[in-house]
């Protein structure tokens, strides 16, 4: 059993854009691959280069970053009609609580937004997780990110208050 970390969840500064990116390449990259072809996988890599899409999501989302030690290990962002747009644990840190931690604390802004559900569009590789979260999964779906066919996964979940 991989032992939990104690993390610290703040919200993200514009300043931290680089770090975010190069975490969400990176584990993309490493643990995507076991779910989606090297095609597949360069291509929703190399979202990272669209620096303005995750400079709006920081400064218009509920974006936030969750930290072990003063470093990001990964990062969440929900609006707040419900959806939650991103959620990325650093390739070296999965498994130690810190996904459900940023899930926990998106769900909280969820519901002070006064809405009982919440959705996502997951991969492959992060369906499990969110089942494990109370997720369920209304349909598959077909994305294309620069030409290339991704597989993924419509889901939402009821919220309790």
């Amino acid at each position: 059993m991989t032992k939990k970390l104690k993390i610290k969840v703040r919200p993200a500064t514009p300043d931290e854009q680089e770090v975010v990116t190069s975490l969400f390449r990176d584990t993309i990259l490493n643990i995507s691959t076991q779910d989606y072809s090297e095609k597949q996988v360069n291509a929703w890599a190399a979202r990272y280069e669209k620096t303005h899409r995750w400079s709006d999501r920081i400064k218009h989302q509920y974006f936030i970053v969750a930290e072990h030690n003063k470093q990001v290990i990964g990062f969440g962002s929900a609006t707040s009609d419900g959806y939650i747009d991103t959620l990325f644990v650093h390739k070296d840190h999965q498994g130690v609580g810190a996904g459900t931690t940023i899930l926990l604390q998106l769900l909280d802004y969820i519901t002070q937004q006064g809405r009982n559900e919440a959705h996502l569009d997951a991969s492959i590789t992060a369906r499990s997780f969110f089942e494990k979260h109370g997720f369920r999964m209304i349909k598959p779906q077909q994305k294309v990110i620069d030409g290339v066919v991704f597989v993924n996964f419509m889901m939402v979940k009821n919220i309790e208050r």
